[in-house]
């Protein structure tokens, strides 16, 4: 085997990676590669020389120029791959050959800069809402995993919990974790750099730079972040571009140490259009369900709320919103903020007639036809409806192929839709057991990513349901 030590020694290798532990991840990488490829087409392959490392730009040598282009159609993506997770961040494959000398010879000119000089201005401190911290976030039983994961991660002690992934159907809580958690690292480490995005600007910041052809830019930006915050990662499902530079940050970040915190509206396993890859390292550290709060959770979040806001509540009044909001602590909370507005504006008390009014008039600007507003048992019954499937073998024990797919819908649709408790479904459903529900649920969702026609009778029902 050819080898040129002599000459890799003399180049710049960033991050303290020599020649020998590049040629050691080559090593891996092609025993990991070549059972892949058919015997006739390995030599290819075997002919390659790993010569050195200028910053995340790995350089192969390959002489023969037909070569080098069937292993750049074919595996350069894998190579890359494999050799990010070898090295342990993520880097550039550039295939270079004997005669190609002079073309390599310029890298250092280009890559010198982006080392010396100073580096990309850090990103902006986050600005936390003050609001949302850990003393204001009301802990009860349908979130004290999320909760005490978020405040090991916040004082240093999360390293179990990275990337620390926190899941909930909208409004329960998750966006406060993120802000209660950058807020009080910043307290212990105030110098610290702390990120903190939604999916969606992730993906605009991307295109963005994508369009300057500053992806490489885009990228140095995030190597010396010490705390990665991403809300609503779910956005960038389907974007197969952002997620190859998510997934590459990803493992820079996770491979330094650093800790990452994501949230989204479902679970890894469930976010349809995500690469595979990617849910998987979501699930490498800990997965947190925030579910909807029981009721005496949400009148503890009225009671503190009406406390933060300097006006007295009266425990029946708590009592009675708490009992006509179950699933959104959002809205709850919106009722809440509408109840004293009038109350102050008016110079009314509190009472349970002007809570009824505030609650009215917030539904009514939530839902014009209340009437319509979607209901579990709406819901069940619209599925049977539609599919021709009778209520009693909905709820009963047939295992019909028909009915058993009907069933999937529905507790697809009715947690999708309303949010509905596990335990409330399972109830509805004539069941025991809310994990016989949480798995049609997940069937149905393995169904969806790969049946078209099954999402669009879905997708038609769930607009029935809507209105």
């Amino acid at each position: 085997m050819r080898t040129d030590d002599h000459a890799v020694e003399q180049l710049h290798l960033g991050e303290d990676i020599d020649a020998a532990r590049l040629r050691r991840a080559w090593r891996n990488v092609l025993q990991a590669l070549t059972p892949r490829i058919p015997l006739s087409s390995r030599r290819y392959l075997e002919s390659i020389v790993p010569i050195g490392i200028d910053g995340d730009q790995v350089r192969l040598q390959l002489d023969s120029a037909f070569g080098r282009d069937w292993v750049q159609k074919r595996y350069q993506r894998d190579l890359q791959e494999l050799l990010s997770q070898q090295l342990g961040f993520p880097v550039v494959i550039l295939f270079v050959g004997e005669d190609a000398t002079p073309y390599v010879e310029p890298a250092p000119v280009v890559v010198a800069p982006v080392v010396s000089a100073p580096p990309q201005p850090a990103f902006p401190r986050p600005e936390f809402n003050p609001l949302l911290t850990f003393e204001t976030f009301v802990v009860g039983k349908s979130n004290r995993l999320a909760h005490a994961a978020a405040l090991a991660v916040a004082q240093g002690a999360g390293g179990r919990y990275n990337p620390l992934f926190i899941y909930s159907a909208p409004g329960l809580g998750k966006t406060h974790l993120l802000h209660a958690i950058g807020q009080a690292y910043l307290q212990r480490v105030p110098n610290a750099s702390v990120v903190y995005i939604s999916g969606e600007e992730f993906l605009r910041s991307y295109v963005q730079a994508t369009r300057c052809q500053r992806a490489d830019e885009f990228r140095e930006r995030y190597r010396h972040v010490q705390l990665w915050l991403v809300d609503d990662v779910q956005f960038i499902a389907g974007k197969e571009r952002t997620q190859e530079e998510f997934f590459h940050i990803f493992n820079m970040l996770h491979g330094a140490g650093r800790q990452l915190v994501m949230t989204s509206d479902k679970a890894p396993r469930d976010l349809i259009g995500v690469e595979e890859r990617l849910r998987t390292r979501f699930e490498m550290g800990l997965c947190a369900d925030i579910a909807s709060p029981d009721l005496e959770t949400r009148i503890a979040i009225l009671m503190n709320k009406a406390t933060r806001d300097g006006a007295p509540l009266p425990i029946e009044i708590a009592e009675f919103i708490a009992d006509k909001i179950q699933s959104n602590i959002r809205v709850l909370e919106g009722v809440l903020t509408r109840l004293i507005a009038q109350s102050s504006i008016t110079g009314e008390p509190i009472t349970l007639e002007l809570a009824s009014q505030a609650l009215q008039a917030y539904l009514v600007n939530a839902h014009p036809q209340p009437s319509q507003t979607p209901s579990l048992e709406r819901i069940l019954r619209l599925v049977c409806d539609e599919l021709g499937v009778p209520h009693e073998e909905l709820t009963g024990d047939s295992r019909r192929a028909e009915v058993v797919q009907a069933r999937q819908i529905a507790v697809f649709l009715v947690r999708e839709t309303i949010g509905e408790p596990w335990t409330r479904i399972a109830e509805a459903l004539g069941r025991n057991d809310h994990t016989t529900v949480l798995h049609a649920y997940r069937k149905a969702t393995q169904r969806l990513r790969t049946d078209p026609r099954l999402r669009e009778r879905v997708q038609y029902l769930q607009n029935k349901v809507r209105g």
